[in-house]
């Protein structure tokens, strides 16, 4: 028996263990094999939702990590993405070492918002599966072994023992167990093993009993638990009914994300407001939806207040919408808890509010555009009491709103109006809601002002009406903005004086008059002597200035009925309307006008000396019509200018031609220099002692295609007006070096050639540079050449006059006074400048020596000049009779036709290598 109990323990032993061990063998390998599936499809997973973004963007250094993360796991042969759109391999990674077992290759498309736009490719490593289950294998198998054989030992130790008798009343033990017969009691006085396995059994039993008793009583109670529990798990489903419902029709979008972005769910409103269906949506990350601030913004809400207490007030927000479109919303956030009241989704309900903000911001810019138009706006209510006034109302009236606000309109009322105007101002309001036009109001100051109101009657949906609203601009600057387009239509806005159109409609109407009445009037045209020297040298600011005290001193001169405009420029105009004496009343109207310009003006610190020329033209001798009158004045104006200036012509037929003759004298002038018809011819300077050749002036001549040799009193006062005399004395200084630098190339020296320079061309700022720049071009010293300058053109600036001399000495070139004693001659600016030579004028020494006062004159210039350690010259010699009266009197040098006339520069070049001119005793024609 022992031996059959043994075998029989032995085999119900070992086909337990066999059998346990097998199942659990392949429970293990199918846990193994079930893990290693799930592992490969959440990697596969990853790399597809992970992929989406730079995929989409094709940025292969963000999808890098992510590739290099899952190439770290050893399961993982090679991964390979591909780009759907271009039909290429967009990132692959592959093992270096690649094993040879079974491998496996799965494949997952990557969506991204709806569409495949790649496919991502996983090789899988089956061998470790292999091998883990060989290891599996050999530890079951030797767990197996490890059971029998202590079966086997613990079965032979009982067998020593004694077992097989205990063992029997345990069976019966056991089997009353078994069969649940639990009121039987089992003795076990022994202290064996098995005696104190009955007595456990026995205290099993008396358990079990405990149990069985207890159990009963506890069915009963879980019974009515059940019922309960059924009771509430119908009310949750219910609830859970009505929270569908409300998810699904609440007209606010609600949507239900994981902290980390992930959609879990949204109702349709919200999929509407955004344009997505629930599969696109939940393919989105939440926080792509939002715009950078407002994904700023959520974030913030969620970690200071949702984390904390559960919630969050109303924020606003903008979402996007999948076409790109913004959304301004206003979000409430409520967090969603699990089972441990963690914290794992948060529950937005999300309100668009696109018609709110649009609403707000139309009543904000209402707002503003009441507060900041530049029309005063009144708002009254139907009984006329003002109820609001905007900003522009107090700063056109100076009535703050609280001064206003529950006054009437009329507070305003100018008494401009009467009492008609209003009525009916008012009947055409009540008739047609509405009333505009020019209005006269009093303003807090009692200043009355025009404005332009319009007026508006405000009706309910009834027709009563509730409101009056007034707008009203300003009308004070459009007025004042006429008034002076006015002026400036008719009067000269630098000096104030009538314009040229006003001084057409005066003279107009005194030609009128003049005819009717058989009486003369006179036009008077004058124009400022060298005005164009003050405007270059002194600046335009000074010019201006100059013509406004020009025009104030002749408006102080004028007689009643006068009229003085200015006609442009620096001309003037004075219309004489009615002369019963005639002429004779003309010529003290001019006498006054020259007696305006007798004191010097001063302008920026200069002292100048200004006078007019002044044209007359008389009707009806010299004109039926103003604009013949003016041009005839002009013509006379001119003829003035030609007889030195500072004086008045009267018209005569004569002038007609000599104006002719200078417009085209200026037409052809203008291409003379182009075409180099203009000349220059020498007349020598010689001393008086031994008529030795000092030198030689440079004296300009225009070799007229038509009219042959032309002299400089033709063309360059005409030059002088027209601008053009600064172009023909640089050329004049470039000629003269030229020759100068031919006839020393060929031998023959001339120590000195003077040349003339006009006022405007003394004060070109580049007078300087061209002289230097024509010695250094012709290798020429300066002292080759001496700059002649009338006593009129230093005396009008000084102090620009010395500093202009002071460049010139310092290039060498020396200084003489032409004209000496025709000007404003002062002995003080004489010895400041410093001249080299002193030239007397030909006016002095051509009736010497019979005129004893230009004989005085004459001796005492000489005499002055000796004193200051000067040279004089005597131009304009033409007798014996006055080569002696300069010779006894000390005049160093002299200039004539007595030596000779000015000589081309092929006829000077012989004189010049003579060296001497001895004048004959026979006076030159």
């Amino acid at each position: 028996m022992r031996q059959l109990f043994l075998m029989a323990v032995a085999l119900g032993l070992l086909i337990p263990a066999i059998l346990s061990s097998a199942i659990g063998f392949t429970m293990q390998r199918q846990e193994l094999t079930s893990r290693f599936v799930t592992d490969q499809r959440r990697l596969l997973e990853v790399v597809a939702l992970g992929m989406q973004e730079p995929l989409w963007n094709l940025s292969r250094p963000s999808g890098a990590p992510l590739i290099a993360s899952l190439m770290e796991d050893s399961r993982v042969i090679s991964v390979q993405v591909t780009d759907n759109l271009s039909n290429t391999i967009f990132m692959s990674a592959v093992r270096s070492e690649r094993r040879l077992g079974e491998v496996e290759v799965l494949k997952k498309p990557v969506v991204y918002r709806g569409e495949e736009i790649g496919e991502v490719a996983i090789e899988f490593d089956r061998q470790h599966i292999i091998t883990e289950q060989n290891h599996l294998l050999l530890n079951s198998a030797l767990l197996l072994l490890i059971q029998l054989v202590c079966a086997t030992l613990l079965i032979m130790l009982i067998l020593h023992h004694r077992f097989l008798k205990p063992m029997q009343r345990l069976a019966e033990q056991i089997a009353a167990l078994a069969g649940l017969r639990l009121d039987g009691h089992f003795e076990w006085p022994d202290n064996d093993e098995v005696s104190q396995l009955g007595r456990k059994l026995e205290a099993t039993r008396a358990e079990l009993k405990r149990l069985v008793d207890e159990t009963e009583a506890k069915t009963l109670a879980l019974e009515a638990d059940i019922s309960r529990r059924r009771e509430v798990e119908d009310a949750l489903r219910r609830s859970e009914t009505k929270y569908r419902e409300l998810f699904w029709s609440n007209l606010d979008g609600i949507v239900i994300s994981t902290l980390d972005g992930q959609i879990l769910d949204a109702n349709p409103a919200f999929l509407n407001l955004l344009g997505y269906s629930a599969e696109q949506l939940k393919l989105q990350n939440f926080w792509t939806l939002l715009t950078p601030e407002s994904e700023t913004s959520e974030r913030l809400k969620i970690d200071q207040e949702v984390l904390r207490f559960g919630f969050c007030d109303d924020i606003d927000s903008t979402y996007i919408t999948r076409f790109g479109n913004t959304v301004p919303v206003n979000v409430k956030t409520v967090a969603m808890r699990d089972a441990y009241g963690r914290i794992y989704a948060v529950w937005r309900m999300v309100r668009d509010v696109s018609e709110q903000r649009a609403a707000q911001e139309h009543i904000e810019l209402t707002a503003k555009v009441f507060d900041n138009t530049v029309e005063a706006i009144m708002i009254t209510d139907a009984n006329l009491s003002i109820q609001s006034v905007n900003k522009a109302f107090t700063e056109i009236t100076g009535y703050r709103p609280e001064e206003v606000v529950g006054a009437k309109p009329n507070i305003l009322k100018s008494q401009l109006h009467d009492a008609a105007f209003y009525r009916a101002m008012w009947q055409q309001i009540r008739l047609t809601g509405a009333w505009q036009g020019e209005l006269w109001d009093r303003k807090k100051s009692g200043a009355v002002y025009p404005q332009w109101i319009a007026i508006n009657a405000v009706k309910n949906t009834t027709g009563e009406v509730t409101h009056y609203i007034g707008i009203a601009s300003d009308l004070s600057e459009r007025k004042a903005a006429d008034e002076r387009i006015r002026f400036l239509a008719h009067f000269d806005v630098l000096t104030n004086l009538p314009n040229r159109v006003h001084l057409q409609e005066r003279a107009e109407l005194a030609l009128q008059a003049a005819e009717r009445d058989d009486t003369q009037m006179a036009v008077l045209l004058l124009d400022l002597d060298r005005f164009k020297l003050i405007n270059e040298s002194l600046g335009h600011s000074a010019g201006d200035m100059l013509l406004q005290v020009v025009a104030e001193r002749l408006r102080g001169r004028l007689g009643p009925g006068e009229m003085l405009a200015r006609q442009g420029g620096d001309e003037f105009i004075v219309l004489l309307p009615a002369l019963p004496a005639g002429p004779s009343e003309v010529v003290r109207a001019a006498e006054r006008i020259l007696d305006c310009f007798a004191q010097p003006v001063e302008l920026h610190g200069h002292m100048l000396s200004v006078s007019p020329s002044i044209g007359i033209a008389m009707y009806p001798d010299d004109g039926s019509d103003v604009e013949t009158l003016v041009r005839n004045a002009d013509a006379a104006m001119y003829a003035a200018k030609s007889a030195g200036r500072n004086n008045y012509k009267f018209y005569t037929a004569d002038l007609n031609v000599r104006a002719s003759e200078v417009l085209a004298i200026e037409s052809q002038f203008r291409g003379a220099l182009e075409r180099n018809e203009f000349v220059l011819h020498y007349q020598p300077q010689v001393d008086m002692t031994d008529g030795r050749l000092l030198g030689a002036e440079a004296l300009i001549r225009w070799n007229h295609p038509e009219q042959g040799l032309i002299g400089p009193l033709r063309f360059i006062p005409v030059a002088e007006e027209r601008g053009f005399i600064v172009a023909i004395g640089n050329w004049v200084i470039r000629e003269a070096c030229r020759q100068l630098a031919e006839w020393k190339a060929a031998g023959c020296i001339l120590p000195k050639l003077a040349l003339n320079l006009s006022a405007l061309q003394f004060r070109d700022p580049e007078l300087l540079s061209v002289i230097e720049g024509q010695l250094v071009a012709y290798d020429l010293d300066g002292a080759s050449l001496e700059i002649e300058l009338t006593e009129s053109v230093l005396m009008d600036d000084v102090e620009g006059t010395l500093q202009a001399v002071e460049a010139l000495r310092a290039l060498g070139v020396s200084l003489a006074i032409d004209d000496f004693g025709t000007g404003y001659s002062s002995l003080s600016y004489l010895k400041r400048f410093k001249a080299d030579t002193l030239k007397i004028d030909r006016s002095f020494v051509r009736d010497i020596p019979q005129d004893l006062d230009d004989s005085a004159i004459t001796r005492a210039i000489i005499a002055m000049a000796k004193t200051l350690n000067m040279q004089v010259l005597a131009e304009g010699v033409e007798t014996t009779q006055q080569w002696h009266f300069l010779a006894d009197e000390g005049c160093d040098q002299v200039q004539g036709y007595l030596v000779s006339p000015p000589l081309p520069a092929e006829r000077f070049e012989a004189v010049l290598r003579d060296g001497t001119m001895l004048p004959s005793e026979m006076a030159m024609p």
